[in-house]
């Protein structure tokens, strides 16, 4: 009874929450419906495609574009507020969608707006917005930056919401960039936060954020425990992109402690959400994932599809064209922002002065500006696709060489086999020439002895045989011990000691055993002087000392 209680409680907050927001989602729904006016109309549907972020995607774009269309049709000048909201849900889209200067392009029109507008809680919304943009594309130093920005902003306001979701965003770059003391103080930061405000939505963001630094840390069992209390909690409230991101998370934890196919289950899952929401990061992070635990588990051809279907996703998203659009936009912003200074400058000046010869003036300077801005911007972008192109060449230089050392190696394993091949079948013919060879002895006996002798003669070839039976099955074990005991064992020899013969490194691989010499002659039907002549050979290659044991320096590799 109690326990049934004590789970009632636990989990009342999030049917709470889940109910909270169908009611929502109801209601929007409702107002979209019953709009008397289009200002109405366009608030309901940017706040229902804020909502459906996370349920449903592909209908969240469908509802901005429909308040885009009503904004955009009327006869007024748009309202400034609906417009730079419509633009930052805009670029929220584009940028999970993997449209990055997309993704900038909307935000920075939205920022523009409030700026104009004096709006600064909005504009430190965007902010943040373009804080998680520049996270995804690897630029950490301008996310924390704008990060910080946000925060700032918050702080005056009082907004403690916007505040933990600063700390959460910047605790994620923090850990990117292995900074991970640093991460874990601005997760606890938020998480605090989060529980001030009883925010059971935001705090399970964070515990999806501390779950991946637990991994990083090495506390795989706490890491298990979150990951799959996020994936419970998504699956609940049918939040389809945290929950592709939670089952991500727990590959990850699966492919840290070498448990490959639950890691390929967990990125299976993940990707299909990807593809069905079209969330292109997400879609290259899962095949990529794919590609190198196909690879651990020995299915090199799935591997190799799995990258290129990653290459494929990763070109469009993270390409120098993208880069070259993000800072052309940032360039363009910034000259606007001066042009709009200059312009004000310039309505200032000309009250004091003629009208014509400020004018004049005025757009020489321009020109002059104009012209340095173009040959700077040049110089930067040259520069930036030049560093860009050479590290996409060394990055395709490092994929042939690992391509180039997975032929190696199974090139290696097919010559592994064929040794193999060739020691059964020399086997198989020391059989039978022992057989053919007991069958012409017992003729021999059978023919040339007297009946009393031939008893005698049977008996002596019995115990023979048995001896022999007895011997083969030793060396059969042995054999199969060899075969244990020798994986990887004579890959390493042939790295470290490659002037080692095959029959010296097959000696090594029966000391390995801790065979003595005797053994070893019977295995290898070889004299005492021999083996001793080849374990001389093999001191000497692998430049041991007497005083050092030639078995313990080889038991040890």
């Amino acid at each position: 009874m109690n326990y049934y209680l004590i789970s009632l409680i636990l989990f009342l907050p999030l049917f709470s929450f889940a109910q909270e927001a169908d009611s929502t989602l109801v209601r929007l729904q409702k107002e979209v419906k019953l709009a008397e006016t289009d200002s109405i109309k366009i608030n309901a549907l940017l706040a229902l495609a804020e909502l459906q972020y996370d349920r449903d995607f592909s209908l969240t774009e469908q509802l901005v574009d429909e308040a885009l269309e009503i904004i955009y049709s009327g006869n007024k000048k748009p309202n400034q507020q609906q417009l730079a909201k419509a633009y930052v849900v805009k670029g929220v889209i584009n940028r999970r969608e993997g449209m990055y200067p997309e993704a900038l392009d909307f935000y920075l029109k939205a920022k523009e707006i409030y700026e104009s507008e004096k709006d600064i809680w909005h504009l430190s919304d965007v902010y943040h917005n373009m804080g998680m943009m520049y996270r995804y594309q690897k630029a950490h130093a301008k996310a924390i930056t704008l990060y910080k920005k946000s925060i700032e902003i918050k702080e005056s306001l009082k907004d403690t919401h916007g505040i933990a979701a600063g700390y959460n965003m910047m605790g994620v770059s923090y850990r990117q960039t292995e900074q991970l003391d640093s991460a874990m103080i601005c997760y606890n930061r938020a998480k605090l936060l989060f529980l001030t405000i009883n925010s059971t939505d935001d705090v399970q963001r964070v515990n999806n954020n501390l779950g991946v630094l637990y991994r990083e840390q090495g506390d795989i069992k706490e890491a298990l425990r979150l990951g799959f209390e996020n994936i419970d909690y998504a699956k609940k409230i049918e939040k389809v992109y945290s929950l592709c991101t939670a089952y991500y998370n727990v590959s990850n934890i699966y492919k840290k402690i070498k448990e490959y196919d639950k890691s390929l289950k967990y990125a299976d899952s993940s990707l299909h959400i990807a593809i069905r929401e079209k969330f292109r990061p997400r879609i290259a992070k899962a095949y990529l994932r794919k590609s190198y635990l196909y690879a651990q588990i020995g299915d090199y051809k799935e591997a190799y599809d799995n990258y290129r279907t990653f290459n494929r996703h990763s070109d469009s998203i993270y390409n120098v064209e993208n880069v070259k659009k993000i800072q052309a936009l940032e360039l363009n912003y910034k000259f606007n922002r001066e042009k709009l200074a200059d312009s004000l400058i310039f309505v200032q000046e000309k009250r004091e002065v003629s009208l014509l010869a400020k004018a004049e003036s005025s757009k020489k300077w321009l020109y002059l500006v104009l012209f340095i801005i173009s040959v700077i911007a040049t110089l930067v972008i040259t520069f930036l696709v030049r560093r860009n192109y050479k590290s996409k060449a060394s990055i395709i230089a490092e994929k042939l060489e690992k391509e180039k050392a997975q032929k190696e190696l199974l090139d290696q394993k097919i010559v592994v086999k064929e040794e193999e091949i060739k020691r059964l079948v020399a086997d198989n013919t020391m059989r039978l020439n022992f057989k053919e060879e007991l069958l012409d002895q017992l003729k021999k006996e059978l023919t040339e002895k007297k009946p009393e002798e031939l008893k005698a003669s049977l008996i002596s070839l019995t115990k023979e045989l048995k001896s022999q039976i007895n011997t083969e099955g030793k060396l059969t074990s042995v054999q199969h011990k060899i075969s244990e005991v020798n994986q990887g064992f004579e890959t390493k020899l042939l790295k470290l000691y490659p002037e080692l013969t095959k029959t010296e490194r097959e000696i090594c691989a029966l000391l390995r055993l801790n065979l003595s010499i005797k053994e070893i002659m019977t295995i290898r039907n070889s004299s005492q002087d021999a083996i001793k002549s080849v374990r001389y050979r093999i001191r000497k290659k692998i430049g041991l000392s007497a005083k050092e044991e030639l078995e313990q320096f080889i038991q040890s590799l």
